[in-house]
């Protein structure tokens, strides 16, 4: 076993603490160069397709709703709404979002991931037909709120789903894949409403409403061929299940796997230490500093992901494009096409690297690149209207720094989705998932409304607010979020809990060390106070 050296280097003392009882997921786990060699986990990975598509509802969504500003057919049909009817349609989704969250973290407690995953599915099916079959304001927006209702059932269960069941070598790759579905939804929804633009009758606006519910068809029929949480399978008292998965996914079908048996000593060892210590309900997060500490990083992530102008941009950015002086229908539905494939191809890198990175380099930095991307794009703004819209090159700078700031804000994206997921202990984990949705349902509340207002109202100068709030963010990270790199989710508890979570982990020291008396492998293990 590994031994901490007892002069470890003081930037990264957290990390060797944890080591102190000699036991870390990076210990246990198989040696693989390369995971596509092994079919177990493409079949795993496969199967959570269904919960990495949850976030490309999101998407295509925010991008089929720019786009629809686009086209006359959609205008003139409903009026050409504008401030305030305008912003009532970008909050469809948020009502119903939010109504959802009110149950859904319940329905993950009680049914499991995969129930609450597919639930929603049906609805924002059921949603995308109201809304595409629409002859009124107030159907469009029904249809909206049913399609926000679904996809909070879905933006609950999926990633913990992921979280809980992908391969420990796989959890934050697959999690950074979470968020760059979101552009990935954007660039259909965008493509299509680029391609239904000559398209003179009703179905141009129509057929890419009906097209929304696609993703969840797809969904729904993977979630009969997703695994279920095994965290949530022992929970509940299904032990035996719980091995199977187990078994099945992590230990290649080998019952004595040496990580599916770290794995249950881990999770057990952890829901035996909470169910002893307490009873968990909301509470909870006001009565220890680790549990505040993640309340407070939980209502951070909803205004650093939503306040920084990426709503102006995905839902209004035809709005963000006329104030550039691009006021042609066409040229307009390229460029919010465009913009999703740049947030893509961005997005996917993150990837690559979060493994090498850590977490908190790839938060910081993007967000840094997205304070200057706002900074500059203010500048811009500011001479346009100066010049009094004659200088359209100005107004494609803004396009270009837009696209780029676009990047940068789903490459933060992508790395807060496994970030949450680690900091949360299993008990807190469906509260928490809810706390970081519900309070992005209301930052978009504000800024649905507050956007189109304010940019009607006071043009550029209404950037001026981003670009602090940008900075902002940055000094926040920076001195408040710990390092969860190479940490499984048990592990990543001791930075936050410290003392109960190293009681934790010594129950499962004693639980590994005695399954491996039983085959004859005593190992001495260093402790380190």
């Amino acid at each position: 076993m590994s031994e901490t050296p007892a002069n470890a280097d003081t930037d990264v003392h957290q990390h060797h603490a944890l080591r102190y009882q000699g036991l870390l997921l990076k210990d246990i786990l198989p040696k693989r160069k390369y995971w596509w060699n092994y079919w177990s986990l493409w079949r795993l990975n496969l199967s959570l397709l269904c919960a990495l598509l949850a976030n490309a509802v999101n998407g295509y969504d925010g991008s089929v709703l720019s786009g629809l500003q686009s086209l006359p057919t959609w205008t003139d049909y409903f009026n050409h709404p504008k401030g305030a009817a305008l912003g009532v349609l970008g909050v469809g989704i948020n009502i119903g979002g939010s109504a959802a969250m009110l149950m859904a973290g319940y329905m993950c407690d009680y049914f499991g991931r995969r129930a609450p995953l597919g639930i929603g599915c049906v609805i924002i099916i059921v949603g995308a037909i109201v809304g595409a079959a629409a002859d009124s304001y107030g159907m469009f927006l029904g249809g909206r709120i049913l399609v926000g209702f679904g996809n909070g059932l879905c933006a609950i269960a999926a990633p913990m789903l992921l979280a809980e069941v992908a391969h420990p070598s796989q959890r934050a790759r697959l999690m950074s894949m979470y968020a760059p579905t979101y552009p990935l939804g954007g660039i259909i929804a965008g493509w299509t409403t680029f391609a239904t633009f000559r398209y003179a009758t009703q179905w141009s606006w129509r057929l890419p409403m009906a097209l929304q519910g696609v993703f969840s068809v797809i969904q729904l029929c993977g979630v009969f061929f997703c695994p279920e949480s095994p965290r949530w399978l022992l929970a509940v008292g299904k032990r035996q299940k719980a091995v199977d998965v187990l078994v099945k996914h992590h230990g290649d079908g080998d019952p004595d796997s040496p990580l599916v048996k770290f794995e249950l000593s881990e999770i057990e060892s952890s829901l035996e230490a909470d169910s002893l210590s307490r009873s968990y309900n909301w509470m909870e997060f006001f009565k220890t500093k680790g549990n505040r500490r993640r309340l407070s990083i939980m209502l951070f992530f909803p205004w650093a992901r939503q306040f920084t102008s990426t709503n102006l941009i995905s839902y209004f950015f035809p709005i963000v494009l006329s104030t550039a002086g691009i006021t042609q229908s066409k040229r307009q539905l390229e460029l919010n096409a465009g913009i999703n494939m740049v947030a893509f191809a961005f997005a996917i890198t993150t990837n690559f690297y979060i493994e090498k990175v850590g977490r908190r380099v790839a938060m910081i930095v993007p967000m840094f690149l997205c304070a200057l991307c706002v900074t500059i794009w203010t500048i811009l703004m500011s001479q346009i209207v100066e010049s009094g819209y004659t200088r359209p090159s100005l107004g494609y700078g803004v396009v270009v720094v837009v696209y780029f700031f676009q990047g940068f804000i789903h490459i933060f994206d992508a790395t807060c989705e496994p970030y949450v997921q680690e900091i949360s202990t299993f008990e807190l984990r469906a509260k928490i998932t809810i706390i970081w949705n519900f309070g992005q349902q209301v930052v978009e509340y504000v800024s649905s409304f507050a956007n189109p207002v304010a940019m009607d109202s006071i043009n550029w100068k209404y950037l001026l607010l981003y670009v602090v709030l940008c900075y902002l963010y940055v000094v926040i990270m920076f001195l408040y979020f710990p390092e969860t790199k190479g940490l499984s989710l048990e592990e990543c508890a001791m930075i936050f809990d410290g003392d109960e979570a190293k009681q934790r982990q010594h129950a499962l020291e004693v639980a590994y060390v005695q399954s491996r008396k039983v085959e004859g492998e005593v190992e001495h293990v260093e402790h380190l106070d």
